[in-house]
């Protein structure tokens, strides 16, 4: 799986809220509801960039060290 694919598959998801989330916002206030979502949203934004973020970096570290042992 490449990374762009699980970006898409993230993007894909970040808009469904889950079952917990959903009778959460179910139970708020209707003045809250739409400031709610938007937080649980922007929530699962930071979520997956920082899942991106974390395997770039695994990445840069795997090829780091096969330039470390092909030079050594």
């Amino acid at each position: 799986m490449s990374l762009s694919s699980i970006a898409n598959a993230g993007m894909g998801a970040m808009g469904k809220l889950s079952g917990a989330q959903q009778d959460m916002l179910d139970k708020a206030p209707a003045e809250m509801k739409p400031f709610l979502e938007a937080q649980m949203k922007m929530q699962k934004e930071q979520e997956l960039t920082q899942l991106i973020t974390q395997m770039m970096k695994q990445m840069h570290e795997m090829a780091m060290s096969v330039i470390r042992n092909i030079g050594g």
